[in-house]
């Protein structure tokens, strides 16, 4: 089948006029998304989803796409609901792009996640509630929402020093932004993010980005948060430039033997990015495995893809041939689901 026969939809949460920055960006990425398929021969239409899903897959159902595009993040502003719209779309025998709701669900609860890189021998920071209640006083956390994305609350205050004082943040971060909140132990180091784009069914690790925290001043805590995110003026953003830096061959077989066992153990699809902290002995740490991570052309996945040779589009039209065929035997049925021998087939 050529693009120019098939009909994608774009479906991304509601935004509301007030939203944050980063929950504004979702409709320039949803733009650059839909921009980009139109350019690659496909019949596009976007969708806006609220907190009334019955509505979402009517008028899913009456556009009949070949596939979402599915950029859902959260539901009705909340994080904890990111994984309800992949079950959707499954339930319907809907084919959509990245990861399946089960992966996109034990990926983004970050207590869970974390639970089950120990259960896989993946090296990931103690966290205050399960294992590091009982560590040194003098043990350095950073305080973290178990849900949210995008470093969302995430500023100076949060890397406090002793368990007191992080169960202290803790309810601060809860009063302020609602929601659930916990602490990691703090891993000083460097901070590398590695993308991840399926191509053919099998996970291809496009180049290792480092963030550099060259522009801080001494004494700040080395952490890439909301503002360095999403604040261009401010002198966290200009303070934490991405770099592609040459590797050692034992750090960089190191960072993708980890990221391919991240892959396999979590059942990621499409497309995703894990970030990793390197301590000063050499260990990487995985903090968080993102299965959905921003695609707009300026964000960390595109330019990765760059630095690989994948244009935009090209990264792009992977990841709807990914949620076209690879991810349709374990969602749909198999072969025996008629949408996945069309696209199997081609034709």
């Amino acid at each position: 089948m050529s693009p120019s026969a098939r009909s994608i939809l774009v479906l991304h949460e509601a935004i509301e006029p007030d939203a944050r920055a980063d929950e504004r960006d979702t409709l320039i990425q949803a733009g650059e998304v839909a921009a980009a398929l139109q350019r690659l021969g496909f019949r596009v239409n976007t969708l806006q989803t609220s907190l009334n899903l019955d509505a979402t897959l009517a008028t899913i159902r009456q556009q009949q796409p070949d596939a979402v595009f599915n950029l859902v993040e959260s539901l009705g502003g909340d994080g904890r609901m990111i994984y309800f719209v992949p079950a959707l779309l499954a339930s319907a025998g809907l084919a959509f792009t990245g990861s399946a709701s089960d992966a996109i669900f034990l990926s983004s609860q970050k207590q869970l996640a974390k639970n089950w890189m120990r259960h896989n021998g993946i090296l990931t920071p103690a966290s205050l509630d399960s294992d590091g209640s009982d560590m040194d006083p003098g043990t350095c956390w950073i305080v973290k929402s178990v849900w949210e994305h995008a470093s969302f609350g995430l500023d100076d205050g949060c890397v406090v020093r002793g368990s007191e004082a992080a169960a202290a943040r803790i309810g601060e971060c809860i009063a302020r932004f609602g929601g659930e909140w916990f602490a990691e132990q703090f891993v000083a180091g460097r901070e590398f993010n590695i993308s991840v784009l399926e191509r053919d069914g099998a996970p291809v690790i496009l180049p290792v980005a480092e963030i550099e925290f060259s522009g801080f001043a001494p004494g700040k805590p080395e952490i890439v948060g909301y503002a360095a995110k999403w604040d261009e003026d401010s002198a966290e953003y200009r303070g934490t430039p991405r770099v592609f830096p040459s590797l050692s061959p034992d750090l960089a077989t190191a960072l993708e033997g980890i990221v391919q066992q991240c892959w396999e153990s979590f059942g990621l699809q499409g497309y995703a990015r894990v970030d990793i902290r390197v301590d000063e002995a050499g260990i990487p740490w995985v903090l968080e495995i993102n299965a959905n991570p921003c695609l707009s052309r300026d964000a960390g996945f595109a330019v990765a893809a760059g630095m690989a040779g994948i244009a935009y589009d090209q990264m792009i039209s992977q990841i709807v041939d990914s949620g076209l065929t690879a991810g349709l035997p374990a969602r749909f049925g198999g072969d025996e689901n008629p949408r996945y021998r069309v696209a199997k087939a081609g034709v």
